[in-house]
């Protein structure tokens, strides 16, 4: 993981302004681990960085990136690369249509991509993409932190998952190593 800091404080050189945004599928398996690691950093958004939950609709959340003045994306998701289930990734934007199933999104990630190039010529744009390991759903639905968070709350914030996200242990302790990697990114830039 040493080496993907200094690969992502390299991307992220020069940034002002910086979203994170997760994707997937809260309730299939490891399609969850971009909404697990932003939940886990929403308490850290500040006036450089933010964090997004866009679950299968990013293009719903593109007025906050908009909002925000971004000058970085950094999305993060499952991506489908001929390596073993944990490994990561950074995805440059050309290679992201190719590598990320579409399958649980309503619109295509490249769309919106291409949406705020449109409105924001020089934004840089790459994805942290983890190989799952399994895309299962669960039938079992339990809410998300249940004691932590009451029913209004869940409805007013957007960016908390509603549902507990049930990774396997392999794509969990890789979203655990990358939360601690953000959380040393965003004290640096």
């Amino acid at each position: 993981m040493k080496e993907m800091l200094e690969r992502l404080l390299i991307k992220l050189n020069g940034a002002t302004k910086v979203v994170f945004m997760g994707i997937g599928e809260e309730k299939l398996r490891d399609d969850a681990v971009g909404i697990h690691i932003i939940s886990e950093l929403l308490p850290y958004s500040n006036e450089k960085c933010l964090f997004i939950n866009a679950g299968i609709d990013p293009m719903s959340r593109i007025e906050d990136v908009i909002d925000f003045q971004v000058s970085h994306l950094v999305l993060i998701d499952t991506c489908t690369l001929n390596q073993p289930p944990g490994s990561v990734a950074i995805i440059e934007r050309e290679n992201i249509q190719e590598l990320v199933p579409i399958s649980s999104h309503t619109i295509p990630i490249h769309i919106v991509i291409d949406l705020l190039l449109e409105k924001f010529p020089d934004l840089k744009v790459f994805m942290i993409g983890i190989v799952p390991e399994s895309l299962e759903g669960f039938t079992e639905l339990s809410l998300y932190k249940e004691h932590e968070y009451s029913l209004e709350e869940r409805s007013e914030n957007e960016d908390l998952p509603f549902f507990k996200l049930n990774l396997t242990p392999t794509i969990q302790k890789v979203a655990d190593q990358l939360i601690i990697l953000i959380k040393k990114i965003i004290k640096k830039i």
